[in-house]
This record gives structure tokens, C-alpha cells and sequence, in this order.
């Protein structure tokens, strides 16, 4: 708050105050003029007491309503400058009853009532001070108003002791006056301290709730980076285990195609083998090293053609519906980790809704303002957002939502990796994901992802043309630092009809193509020691320019060397995979 601010507060606050004392106030005025009345009553000469008595109580129901008024009102800075006026009328007009009216009365009463009001007097003065000193005009104007006019009547009388009792009144109105100014000063002082406190308390609650915020935020970012260094590191060795165990098994199951008893067991042992390629998929899709292929997409018709897909993932109980906008702009994303990231959403929203219930995939043109998610770039996006009707989450596990193998499913129902994978995928996509849920009230993911300039793509078969791959002679040079990837390679290449040299190292490699062994095609990994696969390549092409070249790698960190001009196929892989990619270089 602004030191301006604080000042409008204070006031404010001063005025409360004031009101806030006002029905005691009154209480007090009304019931000493009406002691007052009955002790002067009998011993006046007059009816004055009487009219005097009626003008205190009509002048303290006007303030009394003034001060229903405003207890009522919505009170703000803006109109505090009219009710500081109304309230210092209404104290005016009070204190005028008890000045003038002790002036009028004084000549009427005996000296034993002349006494009597002029205490009276005085006390409400000094109870004016403790009532009303939060607001200092309100203060002075009971104060002067009821002490004056007496000060003024002991002046006129000319005598000795006259003349002194109304020094006397000036000098306690100036004492009253100068006391109430220091409680005044007090007061506002008091609030003045309060309100800088809320200030900073303001502050400092708001600074910590950044501070949590960007802490959970570097915590997120730590784990990320730790993860991904683990998953980079581990995803390797981890391919290439992968690549031999799913290899060796899909042979095995063709020559065991007659045993019904052990083919069973090599389908499980497949199927194992192949989650473990999609957890270590999923792991580097959060860690945002997978490697991605980002087209021109159209959205719509991707959504579209997975749509018997997604009904028969949600189950006949949910009811799937799909909206898109008619002029979608194409998204500049990986087709298949877009399939997936929706698969895994839709998966989500089905075990929410265990009875059933609404799925929504809704598709948009967004562009990047307040509402998108944090940190992410301006510009046009598509954004497609997946609302089920089921459980939702509270604040707690919401919070935890994209934490690694974090799930409120039973143990081994979900590894927790579904919504931090597509995170992961949004992210390194440049988009990003903001997901708003509630308990009771179901769940709305939203991915954002870049919109492409150019016109998508055609969709081209996703299934294999299943022509026979050619065998003939010719003579490939196989490098790989892994024995047992080296031995399952060269046995499928040789179960081919191809004549195969292996090397286990770079030197290997160049020792074998300056012999001037016939090499048609060079197969090499990319992670190997002293020199990656890449580099390998470039001086393999230094001796003979026309080299056909295929690089492998289980690495996460190797993307992109495709670019390079050389030809990438990643591992896991399959056999005939391999073959069919091996096939058409050697066509080329």
C-alpha cells in the first residue's frame, strides 16, 4: 500500500472509531441532561430546563439515526469526507446544547445549581476526550461548543471571580483540547504502525507463497534433470538388452512355432520384454529426451482416426465426445507421441470413471495469454483439451499429478508415468500442459502445442507394404561394442544371405576397410568408445565417399545425427525391422 494509502486507511479507521463510540456517547448525553433537568427542574424559576431537556434528546436521536445510517451504508475513502462532516455537526450541536444551554440556565438556578452544571459541564468535557479523541474535529467541536459559550458568560459578569472562572474554563478547554491532540496523535500513530504491518505481513505472505512456488518448481526441475540424467544414462544399456532379449525371442518363437507348450511362454516373455520398451519410452518422454519426428499434423483428422481406438480403450459405459474447430490449424508435433499422450489421457479418464460418465476431446486454435499455462512462449498453438466426468483430485494430489511414478491407482495397476510423459512430450514439443480438476467434479487436461506454418502432411500406411526382403551376396561391416548385440545382428544379417564382417571397435572398423574388404553397407553404433558411431561414419566415407551407411543407437542423447546424412534406426527393434531397413538401403 502506498503511503497515500495508508493515510485514506488511518482515516477511515479514525471515523470507525469515532462511530463506534457514538452510542455510548449518546447514552451518556441523554442520561446526564436528563439527571441534569431533574435537579435543576425544581429549583429554576422557569420552564427552560424543560425545553433545554427536549433539545439534548432531539439533537440525540438526530445522531443516534446518523449513526444507524451509517452503520448500514457501505462505508469507503470516497464518501468517509461526508459522514467526518455529518458526525462533526451532530457532536457541534451537542456540545451547543450543553454551552448555550448552561448559559441560558446559569442566571435561573441558585449558586448550588450553578455549581452543579458547571460540573456537569466539565465532565462532559473530559468524557468528550476518552470518547472522541480518534478523530480530533469531532472532539473540538463538543469540546468548544459546550465549553466556550460558559468561558464567554463568566467573562461578561466583569467581576473579579467571574473573570477568573472563565480563565479557568479556557484554560481546561485548552487543556482537554491539548490532551485530546495527543491521544489523537497516538491513535493515529497506533493505526498508521498497523496498517504498515498488514502491509508487510502482505508482502512478506505474498513472497513466501513465490518462494514455495519457485522452490516446488526447482525441486521439479531438479528431479528432471536427475531423471533424465539416470534415463540417458541407463537407456543405452537398457536398449541394447532389449534389442538382443525381444530379438532372440521372436526367432525363437518362429522355430518353436510347432512346440504349443514353449510358445506361450516365449509370447509372455515377448510381451515383458516390449513393456519394458514403453517404460523406458515413457521415462525419457518426461525426461524430454525421447527423440521426436515433429511434422505439419492435422490434429482433427489424427483424433479422427483413432476414435474406435479410444471407445473401445473408455469401455461402452462412457460416452466419447469429440469437437473440433472447423478451421484447426495443423500442429507441428510427432504424430505417434501425440496418439499416445491422448491414449494415455483417455486410459486416465476411464479409470475415473468407474461407472461411467462423459469423455470430451475438444480441439482449438489458442493463442498464448493470461490463462495459458506458465512459461510458455507467445504465439499460436493448438490446443486439445481431454475432460472426463469422473472423480477428480483435490489440491493434494493434484499438486503430485505429474510427479514421477506418482498414482492414486492400486499397486500395479500404473506406473504413475502416463501424465508426466505427456508433460515431458508437451514440453519438449515446445507446448506445455495445464490440468484443472476438482474432487466430485471430474478432470480437464489441456495440452498446448505449437501450430505449423505449413500445410499437414499426407497420411501415408502405417502397416508395412509385406514384400519379401531380397536376399543376395553382398558384404556388410558390422560395428557394435556389445557382444551379444554384435552375435544376435550377425546371425539375423547371416540367416539373411548376407556375407557379414564384425568389429567391436573404430579401429576394427578402418582396420577392415583399408585391408580392402568388399563392404556394401556399414552398420555402426553410436555409442561407442574413444569415437561416437557418427564420427565413425564421417571418416569411413573419408575412404570411400559411396559407402552405404546405417547407424544404430539405444541412446537418448543421440538425436538428431540422422540429419547428418546418415541413416538412424533406434533400438529396441525388431528383426524385421532390421531386415526390411537393411533391404531398402541396399535397394537404393
Amino acid at each position: 500500500m502506498l503511503p497515500n494509502g495508508i493515510s485514506i486507511a488511518v482515516r477511515t479507521e479514525q471515523l470507525r472509531a469515532v462511530f463506534r463510540q457514538m452510542p455510548i456517547g449518546l447514552a451518556v448525553n441523554l442520561v446526564n441532561a436528563a439527571l441534569t433537568a431533574v435537579v435543576i427542574v425544581p429549583i429554576a424559576a422557569s420552564s427552560c430546563p424543560i425545553v433545554w431537556f427536549f433539545l439534548v434528546a432531539v439533537v440525540s436521536v438526530g445522531r443516534w439515526i446518523l449513526w444507524r445510517q451509517y452503520r448500514r451504508s457501505l462505508s469507503g475513502s470516497e464518501r468517509d469526507h461526508i459522514w467526518s462532516r455529518l458526525a462533526v455537526c451532530g457532536s457541534l450541536l451537542a456540545g451547543s446544547c450543553w454551552g448555550f444551554g448552561g448559559m441560558l440556565l446559569f442566571p435561573i438556578v441558585p449558586t448550588s445549581g450553578q455549581i452543579f452544571l458547571t460540573f456537569v459541564i466539565g465532565g462532559m468535557c473530559a468524557g468528550a476526550v476518552v470518547l472522541s479523541a480518534s478523530h480530533l474535529p469531532t472532539l473540538l467541536a463538543f469540546l468548544l461548543s459546550a465549553s466556550l459559550p460558559m468561558a464567554v458568560r463568566f467573562l461578561v459578569e466583569g467581576t473579579v471571580a467571574d473573570s477568573a472562572l472563565g480563565a479557568m474554563v479556557v484554560v481546561f478547554a485548552t487543556a482537554l483540547s491539548l490532551a485530546g491532540a495527543h491521544l489523537n496523535r497516538f491513535f493515529t500513530e497506533a493505526m498508521r504502525l498497523r496498517f504498515e504491518l498488514d502491509e508487510v505481513n502482505l508482502r512478506l505472505r505474498s513472497e513466501m507463497a513465490e518462494h514455495r512456488a519457485t522452490e516446488a518448481a526447482l525441486r521439479q526441475s531438479q528431479k528432471l534433470e536427475v531423471l533424465g540424467q539416470l534415463t540417458g544414462g541407463i537407456a543405452h544399456d537398457f536398449n541394447n538388452l532389449l534389442t538382443v532379449v525381444i530379438g532372440n525371442v521372436i526367432l525363437a518363437s518362429r522355430r518353436a512355432s510347432d512346440d504349443s507348450n514353449i510358445l506361450p511362454l516365449l509370447q509372455s516373455a515377448l510381451r515383458s520384454a516390449e513393456r519394458g520398451v514403453a517404460l523406458i519410452q515413457q521415462l525419457l518422454a518426461f525426461a524430454r529426451k525421447q527423440h521426436l519426428d515433429p511434422q505439419s499434423v492435422d490434429l482433427g483428422a489424427l483424433v479422427a482416426s483413432i476414435e474406435d481406438l479410444l471407445q473401445r480403450t473408455v469401455g461402452p459405459a462412457i460416452r466419447l465426445e469429440i469437437a473440433t474447430d472447423a478451421s484447426l490449424a495443423p500442429a507441428l508435433v510427432d504424430a505417434n507421441q501425440v496418439e499416445l499422450a491422448i491414449l494415455n489421457l483417455a486410459i486416465n479418464a476411464r479409470d475415473a470413471m468407474p461407472v461411467g460418465g462423459t469423455l470430451c476431446i475438444s480441439l482449438h486454435n489458442r493463442r498464448a495469454d493470461y490463462s495459458s499455462p506458465p512459461g510458455l512462449t507467445a504465439g499460436d498453438y493448438v490446443l486439445v483439451s481431454i475432460s472426463d466426468t469422473g472423480t477428480g483430485m483435490d489440491d493434494a494430489t493434484l499438486a503430485q499429478a505429474c510427479d514421477p511414478f506418482f498414482t492414486t491407482k492400486e499397486v500395479g495397476s500404473g506406473s504413475g508415468l502416463g501424465l508426466p510423459m505427456v508433460q515431458g512430450f508437451a514440453g519438449q514439443s515446445g507446448g506445455a500442459v495445464q490440468i484443472r480438476s476438482k474432487l466430485g467434479e471430474g478432470t480437464t487436461v489441456e495440452i498446448w502445442l505449437p501450430q505449423s506454418v505449413e500445410p499437414p502432411l499426407g497420411t501415408s500406411s502405417a502397416n508395412p507394404s509385406g514384400s519379401a526382403i531380397s536376399q543376395g551376396m553382398a558384404n556388410i561391416l558390422l560395428c557394435d561394442d556389445d557382444h551379444d548385440v554384435r552375435r544376435f545382428l550377425s546371425e539375423l544379417l547371416k540367416s539373411d544371405g548376407y556375407t557379414v564382417h564384425e568389429a567391436s571397435t573404430p579401429e576394427g572398423v578402418f582396420r577392415i576397410l583399408e585391408d580392402g574388404a568388399a563392404v556394401d553397407l556399414l552398420i555402426v553404433d553410436y555409442a561407442m568408445p574413444e569415437i561416437n558411431g557418427m564420427e565413425i561414419i564421417r571418416q569411413a566415407w573419408r575412404k570411400r565417399p559411396s559407402l552405404r551407411t546405417l547407424l544404430i543407437t539405444g541412446d537418448a542423447g543421440a538425436v538428431g545425427v540422422d540429419a547428418a546424412g546418415a541413416p538412424l534406426l533406434r533400438k529396441p527393434f525388431r528383426p524385421a525391422e532390421f531386415s526390411q531397413t537393411v533391404a531398402t538401403l541396399l535397394a537404393v
